[in-house]
């Protein structure tokens, strides 16, 4: 093992701070113990996809594999791969169709019996890696680990928690009330992905993980721990914030998908309830508009 001190301007968000923190040489499968996948896709995340490598590489468990799916990255990216490639035994460096198109290559790769995947801009937290393995050990049955976490700024302030909740049905249903799982904090066994089917949906480019939970609570509904896992990032140029607009079509789709019929009605009689108050308010602003404009241009005769 070697230790590598932080630089004293840089910190990890939930890590010890101004302390050197053990990680290994290199990474050795190990067949006596269980092998973590882990899949990180990636696209231009040169400023955070360092702490994405360290939160794992200081978890204190060498048996794990770290896959990193570059789409083509302009930025900083590459070189920061580079400096870390003894600890990824696969990176693939190719134009990809989006995220979910990047995480199948990854799992494709894939040789471990414990898998998730990490976005490049987000972190697991201290002793996630422990905690997942005795979740597993303490239930032999367990085939998908449901955690904590937190949600935190560009910056790493914190923002929010979020609590762990059953991979049910009922909490999948809850997802319009904000109650949702965190992807960050789950981790599941080879064979539960494989028998969902081996994939994400790549059609999909903001819920994919949420069709995945569905999959998956058809066949277990998660071993629960509120220990904290994983740490997402969220601020202005985060991908759900830059295409919000496709999360009611991409919701709509699952619902369908699952035969949540009742939550889709909802949707959709709220959809159609904000695009007439739209269209409402765009017919008063056109009214309004050309009035407006001949009176600051000075066009409209004085009453």
């Amino acid at each position: 093992m070697v230790e590598v001190p932080l630089p004293s301007s840089h910190r990890l968000y939930g890590w010890p701070e101004g302390e050197a923190i053990a990680m290994p040489e290199r990474f050795n499968a190990d067949p006596s113990r269980p092998l973590f996948s882990i899949v990180i896709p990636t696209l231009n995340q040169g400023p955070f996809i360092e702490d994405t490598l360290l939160s794992i590489l200081w978890q204190g468990y060498d048996n794990v594999e770290i896959i990193v799916v570059d789409g083509g990255s302009t930025d900083e990216t590459p070189a920061v791969l580079e400096r870390y490639r003894p600890w990824i035994r696969v990176l693939i460096r190719e134009p990809d169709k989006g995220q979910s198109d990047a995480i199948n290559k990854g799992f494709r790769q894939s040789s471990g019996s414990i898998l998730a995947w990490l976005n490049s801009d987000d972190i697991y937290l201290p002793g996630a890696f422990r905690t997942v393995l005795g979740c597993f050990a303490a239930d032999s049955s367990g085939r998908w680990v449901i955690g904590s976490g937190d949600i935190i700024s560009a910056d790493q302030q914190f923002l929010r928690h979020v609590p762990a909740r059953e991979g049910s049905e009922q909490t999948l249903l809850a997802i319009e009330n904000d109650c949702f799982l965190l992807q960050q904090s789950c981790f599941w066994s080879a064979s539960l992905w494989q028998e969902a089917g081996g994939r994400v949906d790549e059609s999909l480019s903001l819920l994919m993980d949420y069709d995945l939970w569905w999959r998956f609570s058809q066949r277990c509904s998660g071993i629960v721990t509120q220990e904290k896992l994983g740490a997402m990032r969220y601020y202005a140029t985060v991908k759900t914030r830059r295409q919000g607009e496709r999360f009611p079509s991409e919701l709509a789709t699952i619902y369908a998908r699952y035969g949540a019929s009742e939550p889709l009605e909802r949707l959709v009689h709220r959809l159609l309830k904000e695009k007439s108050a739209l269209d409402e308010r765009l017919q008063t602003l056109e009214r309004q508009l050309p009035v407006r404009l001949l009176k600051r241009l000075r066009l409209l005769p004085r009453p």
